[in-house]
């Protein structure tokens, strides 16, 4: 870690504008911008805790806490007697269930670069099952989007995206644009569709020789299935997304709240 490098984190955690009640969460901000950026590379060394907390301008205490924070997330790696490091392999991605988030979001807050491989988009119609998820008449024109998932070059899902058409040969020409990124993204800005809620059943599944093919894994390698019926903000279905989760490299949680009976 260079002085360019120490002076570049400094003014992202004394920028002007920024609160200033939560310091750790400040200096945990730049630490986590400057190694998602690429300015700390993966296995660099950070400064000692005294000297980096004292050219930050910031306590011990603050920068321990900042760092406990960076290690929980999997950014980096304390080896006690050693030093404090940038983490060398990839990060497993957390998400939670409580709040609709991108995939491509969820991987770049844990550093990783979002990629997609195998992209395949096809016009067809809706089988019976899709038909009645989506709340159409069988056999209705919808887009049928898969792909793998990347974090970096690892296979983090295999997905597959349905999307009614109802103006089937505009839309198509749109869907077929999709570089399949972000989803949610493409949906509200592609498609003019807004999504503002879903309902999503969340299953532990094994992988079949296909699916293990696709993401690097065993068969019977364990899998998170997530289906999700997302709307928009008329009520309408306009997006069904089954996604099978490799749970080597992501998980999720869920805050719950407790009701009396």
């Amino acid at each position: 870690m260079d002085d360019l490098q120490i002076s570049q984190l400094s003014s992202r955690i004394w920028k002007a504008g920024l609160p200033r009640e939560d310091l750790v969460a400040r200096v945990s901000a730049a630490i986590r911008e400057q190694i998602q950026a690429g300015e700390l590379q993966r296995g660099t060394r950070l400064k000692g805790e005294t000297e980096l907390a004292r050219q930050l301008g910031i306590s011990r205490p603050t920068l321990r806490e900042a760092t406990r924070m960076l290690a929980q997330e999997g950014l980096i790696e304390i080896k006690h007697g050693v030093g404090t490091f940038v983490a060398e392999h990839l990060p497993h991605v957390r998400g939670t269930l409580d709040v609709m988030r991108s995939m491509s979001a969820l991987i770049r807050a844990v550093g990783g670069e979002p990629r997609v491989r195998e992209l395949k988009i096809e016009l067809t119609a809706a089988s019976d099952a899709i038909a009645e998820v989506l709340g159409l008449s069988p056999r209705a024109p919808i887009a049928e989007i898969s792909r793998v998932r990347l974090i970096d070059d690892r296979p983090l899902a295999l997905g597959y995206e349905y999307i009614p058409l109802f103006d089937a040969e505009r839309e198509y020409a749109l869907v077929e644009g999709f570089d399949g990124g972000s989803i949610y993204e493409f949906m509200a800005k592609g498609l003019r569709r807004q999504l503002v809620r879903s309902e999503m059943a969340v299953t532990a599944v094994a992988a079949g020789k296909a699916q293990a093919e696709r993401l690097e894994l065993k068969p019977r390698a364990p899998l998170l299935l997530m289906r999700e019926v997302h709307y928009d903000e008329s009520g309408q279905r306009v997006l069904y997304s089954v996604n099978y989760h490799n749970s080597e490299v992501v998980d999720f949680s869920l805050m719950r709240t407790w009701v009396s009976s």
